[in-house]
This record gives C-alpha cells, sequence and structure tokens, in this order.
C-alpha cells in the first residue's frame, strides 16, 4: 500500500517527487524492514518531536485479511461503486452489521509518518478495519484503495506519545 500510486494533481503541492508514493516507490521491502520504528529528533529540547514509522507500525498491529480484501473488490465491481470511504463503510455495515466510525490521523496528534484513514466497527466482535493510506502531497486526498485489515494488537490505536512523556522516558 505504501508503494501504491494515487495519482497527481495540479493543484497539489508534489512536484515530481514529493509525494509519498513517488518516495516510496524507490524503497525495496528491505529498505521499509531497515527503517527505525520510531526517530525523535532534538531530544535536549522541551518540544521533541518524534516520529513512528508507519510500516512498522501497521505492520506489528494489522494482519491483512486478503480473501476479506478480494471480497470487498469483488461487491465493489458487482454494484459498480468505486473503493471509497462512503464504500467501505456499507460494506463493514451490509456484511458485518457493524455501526461503523471512521478515523482520519490528521484529524488526531498523530507522530506516524504518514497519515491513515480506516473505517471500523464494533471491535469486540471480529477486530476488523478497512484501511486506507495517504501517498499524496495534499492531505485532502491522495489515499490508497482501501483494504481489510483485522487488528492484532491494540497498540494500532495509540500513535502518539506526548511530549512529556518522551521527554521523561529519554531522561530515565
Amino acid at each position: 500500500m505504501l508503494t501504491e500510486s494515487t495519482g497527481e494533481h495540479f493543484l497539489d503541492s508534489g512536484g515530481d517527487n514529493g509525494r509519498h508514493w513517488q518516495q516510496n516507490q524507490k524503497k525495496t521491502l528491505s529498505d521499509f524492514e531497515s527503517e527505525p520504528y520510531e526517530i525523535i529528533e532534538d531530544e535536549d529540547t522541551d518540544y521533541p518531536y518524534r516520529e513512528l514509522s508507519v510500516f512498522h507500525h501497521l505492520t506489528r498491529t494489522l494482519e491483512y485479511q486478503e480473501t476479506r480484501t478480494e471480497d470487498f473488490n469483488r461487491w465493489i465491481a458487482e454494484e459498480e461503486r468505486e473503493n471509497n470511504l462512503c464504500d467501505a463503510e456499507d460494506y463493514l455495515s451490509e456484511f458485518y452489521a457493524y455501526n461503523t466510525t471512521f478515523t482520519n490521523s490528521c484529524n488526531e496528534d498523530c507522530d506516524l509518518s504518514q497519515v491513515i484513514l480506516f473505517v471500523e466497527g464494533k471491535r469486540y466482535v471480529d477486530d476488523l478495519i478497512l484501511l486506507s493510506i495517504h501517498n499524496g502531497a495534499d492531505v485532502r486526498g491522495g489515499y490508497t484503495d482501501y483494504r481489510v485489515f483485522k487488528v492484532i494488537d491494540e497498540s494500532f490505536y495509540h500513535w502518539y506519545e506526548d511530549r512529556d512523556s518522551i521527554k521523561e522516558r529519554l531522561a530515565g
């Protein structure tokens, strides 16, 4: 998903290589795996900067559901729908009887290296989400197609650490 092209638009600021998908397509799986899980910069300041690798965070906390993703894509094709937020919500509602909500990490405190957008239902049933990753330059567009994942670690929902906690962790 991190290398999926989400296109170009003349109004976004991505230029020739500024979009996430353009940068990520230059990387191999080994490059992603060798990235640090967490980067903390300016450790001596009052406001340290933390970046959490979206690759590591997602691979540690989610399990890809290939068959369910194929079912979702088949449903989209049969219903002549598009792979977008509304359809992801409809799919979880219709096939899993979920009362859905969605979260866009750009609307929250977030240390992830890229924005994620996901639709979820009741976590205690199947722990399924439909996830999209922002691969463009402008956060208002440039999202990947949705894919189905199972949440295998509740830390998926914890992608931010407040700066005081980081300072304490670094001091201790």
